[in-house]
């Protein structure tokens, strides 16, 4: 009995601190700079290019937070390849690899909008991997229109 009880308690410290470490995390997405970036212990981790939601399919400002995670994904609405994919809305937005992800973030923040996503954050599949591998389930997503 005297074994239960202390694996259980084991057990119970161990998901706490893994609960505790999550929210020393948070994503910060910056949709007029088109810039992401990863925060731990008030440090900025990783600093990325973007792209967000065009004319129509916008990336909606909020708090959310990551509840579901595949390395690999195709959409199911669009038919695309969704590399390190991290969903934190339920209309199906998430954080995810994307073709062209800097050139398009450029052209989306200073040239044209209707390069932009169908409403998801994409990046590089280098960066997307680096973020996958970093951010567990239940990280913050923080969208903001302007820095805040």
């Amino acid at each position: 009995m005297a074994k239960y009880l202390v694996g259980l308690l084991l057990a119970v410290s161990f998901t706490a601190w893994g609960d505790e470490a999550a929210t020393n995390k948070e994503i910060h997405i910056f949709i007029e700079r088109q810039v992401l970036s990863a925060i731990e212990n008030g440090e900025e981790v990783y600093n990325f290019d973007i792209v967000t939601g065009r004319d129509g399919k916008e990336t909606t400002a909020g708090r959310y937070q990551i509840f579901r995670k595949h390395e690999k994904y195709t959409s199911k609405t669009y038919g695309s390849e969704m590399p390190y994919t991290m969903f934190f809305t339920e209309d199906g937005k998430a954080i995810h690899g994307t073709q062209m992800a800097t050139l398009r973030s450029y052209l989306h923040s200073y040239l044209n909008e209707s390069v932009g996503s169908q409403g998801c954050v994409g990046l590089t599949d280098d960066n997307a991997k680096a973020l996958f591998d970093w951010a567990p389930v239940g990280t913050p997503v923080v969208v903001m229109r302007e820095e805040e």
